[in-house]
């Protein structure tokens, strides 16, 4: 048991450790190995959850626990930082679009 909950503990720590890597540029590299990290982790607590009473695993709760925020703040400042960056890019359009109207007013 203990093999499995480290193994879990691992792997949430390897995708904490990527998604802090996260850039614009690598994103398209980086998130599936994100993904295949998550998938394989349940499935390690899948086999926990089903050899083991929920008693027997909440020893090992606190730490999971912990690791599974800090992922979760991790994907909320990437998604939060994202949509920042479309606001930006849609002013940016907007500006340009506005731009294009003037000069047309303009002829």
């Amino acid at each position: 048991m203990k093999d499995k909950v480290g193994k879990i503990k691992y792997l949430l720590t390897e995708v904490l450790k990527n998604l802090n890597q996260i850039t614009s540029s690598n994103f398209e590299e980086v998130f599936p190995k994100i993904k295949s990290l998550l998938d394989e982790s349940q499935k390690h607590k899948k086999f926990l959850l089903s050899n083991y009473s929920k008693n027997e695993l909440k020893i090992f709760e606190p730490d999971l626990t912990k690791l599974a925020k800090q992922i979760k703040e991790s994907f909320d400042n990437i998604a939060k930082a994202k949509k920042l960056e479309m606001a930006k890019l849609a002013e940016e359009i907007q500006y340009i679009q506005n731009k294009k109207k003037l000069i047309y007013y303009n002829r």
